[in-house]
């Protein structure tokens, strides 16, 4: 089996800004045609076309674990306001303080990243070796009939259910480590204002309105149970292969 990996960047003003990256694991004899695949999403992106393209084709040597998929639900909310009330709500049922969760959101808006960051799910404190890379889930894919069954429970409910598909496979394996509470994403496309929150006791919430529309601000927040030995847990995220099924 083989890691494929995508990523598409832009400079501007000097600085890196991430367009659009996907992943997946398959055989050899998948490789060609995911590669035209991804080349194509490089340059389909509402956030603009990259001026720099990196795909990665890595072979996986080691045993691929499975873990189960979230279950998925869907809030229906008026505003960021009332989104961020529904996270509060949810968050502090299963433990999550309210200064991890200021903490998480202060990141997200005011410190954009590449990958996540890593947030004690009670102090807040930022745990993350790289403040400035963040954490990156990777070598990540979902089983064929999990994601066709899925894409029918959603199919009503998004006009983009690959991104939602997309998104529950990151949410399996980062609920599947047992030191991770739980997780909030904001979407960095100014199109796409659907956010979620996921743990293993919630499951996969997805909350409509999570952000006014327009805005490119957006990232991932992975709460964290101390204490932590934080380089196996990033260790797993990033270089850990997974099948969700």
């Amino acid at each position: 089996m083989w890691s494929v990996r995508m990523r598409a960047s832009k400079k501007e003003n000097n600085i890196e800004k991430h367009i659009s990256g996907a992943e997946g694991i398959y055989d050899y004899s998948q490789i060609e045609r995911v590669l035209k695949q991804l080349f194509k999403r490089a340059f389909e992106h509402s956030k603009g076309k990259p001026d720099k393209v990196v795909i990665t084709v890595e072979r996986i040597n080691e045993e691929i674990q499975t873990v189960s998929a979230l279950p998925v639900n869907t809030f229906f909310t008026n505003s960021p306001e009332e989104a961020f009330c529904l996270i509060s709500e949810k968050l502090s049922s299963i433990g999550i303080s309210d200064k991890a969760l200021f903490s998480a959101f202060e990141v997200i808006k005011k410190y954009p990243m590449r990958g996540a960051t890593l947030i004690d799910s009670i102090t807040g404190e930022r745990l993350e070796r790289d403040k400035t890379r963040g954490i990156r889930v990777s070598r990540i894919h979902m089983d064929k009939r999990k994601r066709m069954k899925l894409i029918r429970q959603i199919k009503n409910l998004s006009t983009q259910p690959q991104r939602v598909i997309e998104a529950i496979t990151i949410a399996s394996k980062v609920a599947s480590y047992p030191e991770v509470v739980a997780e909030l994403c904001i979407s960095d496309n100014p199109d796409y204002t659907i956010g979620y929150i996921a743990s293993r006791d919630l499951g996969y919430l997805r909350i409509t309105n999570i952000k006014n529309k327009g805005e490119t601000i957006g990232g991932r927040a992975f709460f964290v149970k101390t204490p932590c030995d934080i380089e196996k847990l990033t260790n797993y995220l990033e270089r850990k292969p997974v099948l969700v099924i």
